[in-house]
Protein backbone atom coordinates (compact mmCIF):
# COMPACT_ATOMS: atom_id res chain seq x y z
CA UNK A 1 0.00 0.00 0.00
CA UNK A 2 3.23 2.53 0.95
CA UNK A 3 4.16 2.10 -2.57
CA UNK A 4 1.19 2.42 -4.43
CA UNK A 5 1.07 5.97 -2.43
CA UNK A 6 4.69 6.73 -3.24
CA UNK A 7 3.78 6.02 -7.11
CA UNK A 8 0.47 7.82 -7.11
CA UNK A 9 2.13 10.58 -5.51
CA UNK A 10 5.22 10.51 -7.11
CA UNK A 11 3.23 10.72 -10.26
CA UNK A 12 1.14 13.79 -9.64
CA UNK A 13 4.43 15.89 -8.53
CA UNK A 14 5.31 16.92 -12.17
CA UNK A 15 1.28 17.65 -12.54
CA UNK A 16 2.10 19.90 -9.18
CA UNK A 17 4.76 21.67 -10.18
CA UNK A 18 3.35 22.75 -13.27
CA UNK A 19 1.10 24.67 -11.46
CA UNK A 20 -1.76 22.54 -11.65
CA UNK A 21 -4.68 22.59 -9.10
CA UNK A 22 -4.05 18.80 -8.70
CA UNK A 23 -1.68 19.51 -4.81
CA UNK A 24 -5.00 19.65 -2.46
CA UNK A 25 -6.08 15.98 -3.96
CA UNK A 26 -2.91 14.54 -3.93
CA UNK A 27 -2.62 15.87 0.23
CA UNK A 28 -5.88 14.55 0.62
CA UNK A 29 -5.28 11.15 -0.59
CA UNK A 30 -2.77 10.95 1.10
CA UNK A 31 -4.61 11.71 4.36
CA UNK A 32 -7.11 8.33 3.54
CA UNK A 33 -4.32 6.11 2.93
CA UNK A 34 -2.69 7.56 6.43
CA UNK A 35 -5.25 4.76 8.76
CA UNK A 36 -4.04 1.93 5.92
CA UNK A 37 -0.66 2.12 5.85
CA UNK A 38 1.48 -0.31 8.14
CA UNK A 39 2.16 0.79 11.54
CA UNK A 40 5.57 -0.63 13.38
CA UNK A 41 3.35 -3.18 15.55
CA UNK A 42 2.56 -4.89 11.40
CA UNK A 43 6.34 -5.77 11.50
CA UNK A 44 6.81 -7.29 14.91
CA UNK A 45 7.23 -10.99 13.16
CA UNK A 46 10.62 -8.96 11.66
CA UNK A 47 11.83 -9.46 15.20
CA UNK A 48 11.41 -13.16 15.86
CA UNK A 49 14.55 -14.80 16.11
CA UNK A 50 14.22 -17.46 12.79
CA UNK A 51 16.44 -20.31 12.93
CA UNK A 52 17.40 -22.56 10.34
CA UNK A 53 19.49 -25.36 12.90
CA UNK A 54 17.01 -27.34 14.53
CA UNK A 55 19.61 -27.99 17.59
CA UNK A 56 19.83 -24.28 18.90
CA UNK A 57 15.63 -22.94 17.88
CA UNK A 58 15.07 -26.57 20.07
CA UNK A 59 18.22 -25.42 22.61
CA UNK A 60 16.46 -21.72 22.74
CA UNK A 61 12.92 -23.21 22.97
CA UNK A 62 13.75 -25.09 26.43
CA UNK A 63 15.74 -22.16 27.75
CA UNK A 64 12.69 -20.17 27.43
CA UNK A 65 10.20 -22.88 28.18
CA UNK A 66 8.00 -21.75 25.48
CA UNK A 67 6.46 -23.90 22.82
CA UNK A 68 8.57 -24.82 19.27
CA UNK A 69 7.20 -24.22 16.26
CA UNK A 70 8.56 -26.11 13.03
CA UNK A 71 7.18 -24.88 9.40
CA UNK A 72 8.80 -27.57 7.12
CA UNK A 73 8.84 -28.29 2.86
CA UNK A 74 9.43 -30.71 0.75
CA UNK A 75 8.66 -33.99 0.19
CA UNK A 76 7.06 -36.20 -3.09
CA UNK A 77 4.40 -34.75 -5.27
CA UNK A 78 1.71 -37.34 -6.26
CA UNK A 79 3.35 -38.52 -9.44
CA UNK A 80 6.97 -39.30 -7.45
CA UNK A 81 9.18 -36.06 -8.54
CA UNK A 82 10.62 -34.36 -5.82
CA UNK A 83 9.02 -31.03 -4.97
CA UNK A 84 11.04 -27.81 -5.42
CA UNK A 85 12.09 -25.86 -2.19
CA UNK A 86 9.96 -22.76 -0.99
Amino acid sequence: MNRICTLVALALVPAAAAGDDRVPEVAEMLKKAAPYRPGAGDFAWREIPWYDEPAAALRQAREEKRPLFVWLAGGRDRDGSPLERC
